[in-house]
């Protein structure tokens, strides 16, 4: 759905064009009324730790350009620096956020099709002057409420985090049994579009070692492992201190959850492995060959089930055809790779839910 050019031609042009947003200086150069709602044209300026929070547009696209200084973001939960010269296309329907890391920046921001810039104009203040604000200039900095609330109206979602509310339900794991509300709570904040806080990756440690007396924090070892694709570095160093914890003698809903945990990190493949023995054996072969490296004679027909399935010699001979007559080159072998290995994953953590969820006290 869009919104008529003459209408946009109306209500943009006849607000103001300068404006103190989010405590940065904001200068719409161009907006929907100016091009019948191609395309906005807004120039930015503002000093590190400026920072947009995380929202999803259902209706434009934004392209950042940076003229001066560099600009840290994360698109559809991969992340990204921007310098001088360079740009970003952060497409509608993704989650996207940006933040300024050098001492001061100036940038562009192309909007298509244009519209959304009223948004800014509604919510911000007039800058009296061309210049950033000062920064005990409280008037100057945008309500969150009312921006969420006017960039709702306009079809985009503002994600917001509770820090206090985080800390309450980080707490609870730390000093209660493990409540299914504090997990839906972090769940919430882990599959969410907006930077992974080093405080929940610690926050569900603590959890997770607590489990050899509470088994309901495996959820936790669920989390993390979601967590793992988009902080990979921070989970992986804190791995080791959850194997020790744990141990092998654990229920059978705990073991899947680590499992699913462990499968994301071929680095530490021993210790996941050795902690793992007594898993299913089907569980067991589909952590192992996520855990593997990439092998073309093990791509075909058997996977994600080879306990359940034993392939005939002749079966075998048809895959081994099949991989022949692919005469796949080393990228292609590696993107099939990864999408089966992202298909175990996705099973190993479905199951791992269900039994957590099943077995846990609340």
């Amino acid at each position: 759905m869009s919104i008529p050019p003459g209408l946009l031609a109306r209500r943009t042009s006849e607000l103001p064009r300068q404006l103190w947003h989010l405590g940065g200086l904001m200068s719409i150069r161009v907006t929907a009324g100016d091009t019948d709602g191609a395309l906005s044209v807004v120039e930015q300026r503002a000093l590190r730790g400026y920072a947009t929070p995380p929202h999803v547009h259902s209706r434009e696209d934004e392209t950042l350009v940076v003229l001066e200084g560099e600009l840290e973001y994360t698109v559809g939960g991969r992340d990204g620096v921007l310098r001088a010269g360079e740009s970003v296309f952060l497409p509608r329907h993704t989650a996207h956020r940006f933040a300024v890391i050098s001492e001061r920046a100036h940038y562009l921001m192309l909007i298509t099709p244009g519209g959304f810039e009223e948004m800014f104009q509604v919510v911000s203040s007039p800058a009296a002057e061309e210049r950033l604000p000062d920064a005990d200039d409280a008037w100057t900095h945008t309500d969150p409420d009312v921006l969420a609330a006017e960039s709702a109206a306009r079809g985009t979602t503002v994600f917001r985090d509770d820090p206090v509310e985080r800390a309450r339900q980080l707490e609870l794991l730390e000093t209660a049994p493990g409540t299914a509300e504090s997990y839906r709570c972090l769940a919430a904040t882990v599959a969410g579009p907006g930077p992974t806080f080093d405080d929940v990756i610690d926050g569900l440690v603590v959890a997770a070692k607590r489990i050899p007396g509470d088994p309901g924090h495996a959820r936790a070892l669920i989390l993390l492992g979601i967590l793992a694709e988009t902080s990979h570095d921070a989970v992986s160093a804190r791995l080791p201190g959850i194997l020790d914890a744990l141990g092998p003698d654990q229920p059978e809903s705990v073991l899947l959850a680590l499992a699913f945990l462990g499968a994301h990190f071929r680095e530490h493949s021993a210790a996941v492995l050795a902690v793992l023995r007594g898993l299913p054996d089907e569980d067991r072969q589909r952590l192992e060959r996520c855990l593997a490296d990439v092998d073309p004679s093990r791509i075909g027909r058997s996977w994600p089930t080879p306990a359940l399935w034993e392939l005939s010699d002749s079966e075998r001979e048809l895959d081994r055809r099949w991989r022949a007559e692919g005469d796949w080159d080393a990228a292609t072998v590696q993107a099939i790779w990864d999408a089966e290995t992202t298909s175990l994953l996705a099973f190993m953590g479905a199951k791992a839910d269900h039994h957590v969820e099943r077995n846990a006290r609340v």
